[in-house]
């Protein structure tokens, strides 16, 4: 007999299927956007690409957005392209167009998280807040509780840490006066706020803080078939929703969108929630809901707000370069024996790594390697730093981990890992290997 468990899995299986969609929800939906395919908008992006647009593959043959990738050191191609890199991209793209970054201008991120536009604006103008409620409830970590002191674990490169500050505030009562900052930007957050009533609060309140002459640049959800419903915590819009409350908030939409959506991947979508890491990564379904990014420059009338020339400079990247000694105080050891070892440690990199917390911490990862030099676990075993180790600093200390329980000659690799996000040897580092016998 079926457990409950699995004749749920089973269900979900049937309702989050393709097969089941086709058969009974795509007869009675409506797709609301032109169908067009890739190759056709190639040709076009390579001389034009509007600031208002649904996410588009094609944009990646725009050669002046291409470079306000790289600028963001975002490796993007047809095969790994993700619709959120596309929205910073796309953000900074209109900003330059725009000419809003500008070394005196003061912009303010909503929903912010820790979202790597935060440290790219720092090196182009004056000053960069963001809010979010940083309450630790989305997947992924975005707005993990200690983000508003930490911002510094969570840097994608170094940064000039006095022009960034990140506070906990609700979007729907910003703390700010009126006509204080240039511009204002959201990448994937209003989506987020709840009702109608107060998504709308949220666009007035980025109305209220502009300068006149001052634009908001946000991206959301863009439900692209006349079915679907409210996903978790997500409301997508339809266009003419979406449209509507920025028109009731008080802004102008200086140029209509270009909402042609690739065939490619409206006919090859990402399904969620299981195909949630798929690429490449455009248009997406949850049960009757397909959906993608949208883009707006969202223009409050007026002069005051600073446009000028942008200062162009290198942003520099981390040096995940470190040094690992592991001595351990015998060769041999049972099956499951804790393992004594005596661990020195160079930072041989250009920042501090930080110990404490989990997510980004700098940490020692333990792999296990067959005696064929073949990987059996990955992630064996995890040894913290006992404390940050400075640029240039060595440490020495003592930790342990236990054995493997099945006999045989064994390989502990160990590697520093920044957590939850990538080992230092996929950036070009050393790990060392320890040879022991299981007995």
């Amino acid at each position: 007999m079926m457990s409950l468990t699995g004749l749920r899995d089973k269900l979900n299986h049937v309702v989050f299927s393709n097969k089941f969609y086709f058969a009974l929800i795509r007869p009675f939906s409506k797709v609301c956007c032109e169908i067009i395919s890739t190759r056709s908008l190639r040709e076009e992006r390579k001389g034009n690409l509007p600031l208002n647009k649904v996410c588009q593959a094609a944009d990646l043959f725009h050669a002046p957005w291409r470079d306000c990738a790289r600028e963001l050191k975002l490796d993007m191609d047809e095969q790994n392209f993700h619709r959120k890199d596309w929205e910073y991209t796309q953000i900074i793209f209109a900003l330059k167009s725009l000419r809003y970054l500008t070394p005196d201008s003061l912009c303010l991120a909503i929903g912010a998280g820790r979202e790597p536009l935060l440290y790219y604006m720092t090196y182009k103008v004056g000053g960069v807040l963001g809010i979010d409620l940083y309450e630790g409830e989305y997947y992924g970590g975005e707005d993990e509780t200690d983000i508003p002191h930490s911002a510094e674990r969570y840097a994608p490169f170094p940064y000039p840490r006095e022009k960034l500050r990140l506070l906990r505030m609700n979007a729907l009562e910003l703390d700010f006066p009126d006509d204080h900052f240039d511009f204002v930007f959201s990448s994937s957050s209003i989506e987020h706020f709840g009702r109608k009533r107060d998504i709308l609060k949220s666009l007035q309140e980025m109305y209220r803080v502009l300068k006149p002459g001052g634009a908001a640049l946000i991206t959301t959800e863009l439900k692209l078939t006349s079915a679907g419903t409210r996903m978790p915590n997500v409301r997508p819009f339809s266009y003419h929703e979406i449209i509507g409350l920025i028109g009731d908030a008080g802004f102008e939409i200086p140029q209509d969108p270009d909402l042609r959506i690739e065939a490619e991947y409206f006919e090859d979508w990402v399904k969620l929630p299981e195909e949630i890491n798929k690429r490449p990564h455009v248009i997406l379904r949850f049960l009757n809901t397909v959906f993608t990014s949208i883009h707006l420059v969202l223009n409050k009338a007026g002069d005051a707000a600073r446009r000028g020339k942008e200062t162009m400079t290198d942003i520099p990247e981390f040096e995940y370069q470190g040094k690992i000694r592991v001595q351990a105080a015998a060769p041999f050891f049972s099956g499951g024996a804790d393992i004594p070892l005596e661990i020195t440690l160079t930072n041989q990199g250009n920042f501090t790594w930080i110990h404490s917390g989990h997510s980004h911490r700098v940490a020692i990862g333990a792999q296990l390697v067959n005696a064929g030099g073949d990987l059996e676990e990955r992630d064996f075993a995890t040894i913290v730093l006992p404390q940050k180790i400075q640029p240039g600093e060595t440490l020495t200390f003592r930790a342990a981990v236990a054995a493997p329980d099945r006999p045989g000659n064994w390989i502990l690799r160990f590697d520093l890992k920044k957590e939850l996000v990538f080992w230092f040897s996929e950036k070009g580092n050393s790990f060392f290997d320890l040879p022991l016998e299981v007995g």
